[in-house]
Parts: C-alpha cells; sequence; structure tokens
C-alpha cells in the first residue's frame, strides 16, 4: 500500500516539474495560435475589402469627354473669286426680274430702254402715258420712271408731276422716279419730296444704271 502511494506522488511531482520545466512550450503553443486567429481575420478581412471594391464600377476619365458647342451660324471661309461668282449670280437674278417701265411719250425714240437691255436689265418697257393707274403694267412694274412733260395730261393739270405723285400714294413700295429734259420748273412741287429720286433725262446711261441697282436692291 505504500509502495502505492509512493508510485502515485512520484507521478504527480513528475507532471508538476514537467509543466514547470516545460512552460515556454506551453507559452509558444499560445502564442502561435493566437497569430493564426489574428491571421486568418485579417485575411477575411482583406478578402471582404476587396469584394466591395470589385463592385464599385470604374469610371474611365478618358472616356468622359467635355461637352461640345455645336455653332450653327459657322460659315466656311469662302474665298474672294467664290464670294464674286455668287454676287454676280445674284445681280443677275435681281436684272432677270425686276420689272423696270419709262412713261414717255417719246420713249420710242429715248434710247435709255434699249440701252437698260442691253445691260442686262431684260425686263424694261416703255409706254407714252398712264391713263388708268390700275393699269397691268403699272401693277407689275416695280421702278417706274415718269417724264416731267408730256404725261398725265388727262388726268393731271401737272402733267408728270401730278402722275408720280398719284403713283407713289397708290403704290408706296413701288419705286418712282421723275426725269425731264428742262432745267427750269417748279422746284418746290410735293411731287420732287414724295418721289425716291430725280434725274436728268440727258443724264449718262450709267446714272440710271447705277440708280436702278441701288432701288432694286430696297424692292419688295
Amino acid at each position: 500500500m505504500k509502495i502505492i502511494k509512493f508510485i502515485d506522488i512520484m507521478i504527480k511531482l513528475d507532471a508538476a516539474n514537467f509543466w514547470v520545466v516545460n512552460w515556454y512550450y506551453l507559452a509558444g503553443i499560445t502564442i502561435s495560435f493566437t497569430g493564426l486567429v489574428l491571421a486568418f481575420k485579417n485575411y477575411k478581412k482583406k478578402n471582404i475589402s476587396s469584394e466591395k471594391q470589385s463592385l464599385i464600377p470604374i469610371q474611365n476619365t478618358n472616356s468622359i469627354s467635355s461637352p461640345v458647342t455645336i455653332n450653327n451660324n459657322f460659315q466656311p471661309p469662302i474665298d474672294e473669286d467664290k464670294r464674286n461668282m455668287q454676287k454676280e449670280e445674284r445681280d443677275e437674278r435681281r436684272k432677270a426680274l425686276i420689272k423696270i417701265l419709262f412713261v414717255d411719250d417719246n420713249y420710242s425714240d429715248y434710247k435709255m430702254v434699249s440701252i437698260l437691255k442691253k445691260a442686262g436689265w431684260s425686263n424694261t418697257k416703255g409706254i407714252k402715258d398712264i391713263t388708268d393707274l390700275d393699269n397691268t403694267i403699272v401693277i407689275e412694274s416695280d421702278i417706274i420712271f415718269v417724264d416731267i412733260n408730256g404725261v398725265g395730261k388727262t388726268m393731271f393739270g401737272d402733267q408728270g408731276l401730278g402722275l408720280a405723285t398719284a403713283l407713289k400714294n397708290k403704290y408706296p413700295k413701288k419705286k418712282i422716279i421723275i426725269y425731264s429734259a428742262e432745267t427750269t420748273g417748279d422746284r418746290f412741287h410735293k411731287a420732287l419730296r414724295q418721289v425716291d429720286d430725280c434725274l436728268s433725262k440727258n443724264a449718262e446711261p450709267y446714272q440710271f444704271i447705277d440708280l436702278i441697282e441701288n432701288l432694286s436692291k430696297t424692292v419688295e
């Protein structure tokens, strides 16, 4: 019985000595286990963070362009030759469209009608007089030249001046020009203030052409 107790005491002493002598083994195991746990947690946290980042849409800054302003009024540069050609085309169209009328009792002897036709104003005509302001040729005309003397006698005491005034009052959008070979007359007649211009019948052809070109640009 004593022997058994002795053996039991020895076993207990050996066990106690084992943990005392080898305590660093236990500490090492504990530290290693703790390190493994912390490493596992860090690894799991990194995986979760990377998964969240992968869900965020990637913006390609190179594909984002600033809004472009389109200028609808932009006109490409036109060279001088092309610009001159366009102007000539506009002038030719205007010459073909504008209708010019000379009211002159001697228009058949007056060369200005034929001169204007040769200059490209193809719709130039002449009549001896106007006895009806609603005459078709009057209605269709854009520019009307009225001689002061010899016309409008059947309707107006002051002849061409009265006719020119009446035409301008009835057709304010038409261009009415008074012309005469005489250098004397009533310079204060109201017709001179109402019509669009006055010109000497003996003026050079280029003066008539220049006046017509300027007035034709404002014809409505």
